[in-house]
């Protein structure tokens, strides 16, 4: 992919410095960690700053074959289908720090949150389903990091501002619109 196919296809460096800042901040805090967590986060950090970005289902499913071959050639003792078993969910909602949830698990938690969200802030309820997890997990990496930032592209009313605005009231954040 090239930014001549898509504009926003641009990778620097800062990708690179960003995926070790992630790993970093993601494994610090814990007192110890199996190589297959280790490999599983730096999978995590793949997909997301390289993957997110991607337009085409085509594309997604390369990166996915992308980092499953390079995690295989690198990690030779690591069980890859354990450490990268889809779908590949972190969150420190569940827990005081980041890491990898059951999205079972995260689902209830979510669900319950999100019913107290739609009665304070929402007449209308919302429907939660996979998509929408994974969506609400990656605004939420995003609002947590040091200048963090990032561009929603969709349809209009496809829950790109309500799910902004529901990561934004799960952390304690106050919304400005312009408008």
């Amino acid at each position: 992919f090239t930014v001549d196919t898509q504009p926003h296809y641009l990778y620097s460096p800062r990708e690179l410095t960003r995926w070790c800042r992630g790993i970093y901040e993601a494994i610090q805090p814990l007192d110890s960690i199996t190589p297959e967590e280790l490999v599983r986060i730096w999978g995590h950090e793949a997909l997301r700053l390289f993957q997110d970005r991607l337009v085409l289902d085509e594309e997604r499913e390369w990166t996915d074959q992308l980092i499953d071959n390079t995690a295989s050639s690198l990690f030779l003792n690591v069980d890859i289908n354990v450490a990268l078993k889809r779908p590949i969910l972190y969150s420190n909602w569940l827990s005081k720090d980041y890491v990898s949830v059951d999205i079972e698990t995260l689902r209830e938690f979510v669900s319950a949150r999100l019913k107290v969200f739609y009665e304070e802030e929402l007449d209308v309820p919302l429907v939660l389903f996979n998509e929408v997890l994974d969506h609400v997990l990656r605004i939420d990496r995003v609002f947590r990091q040091t200048q963090g930032h990032l561009l929603l592209i969709g349809v209009s009313g496809a829950g790109k501002t309500t799910l902004s605005r529901f990561v934004a009231w799960m952390n304690g954040f106050k919304i400005f619109q312009i408008k």
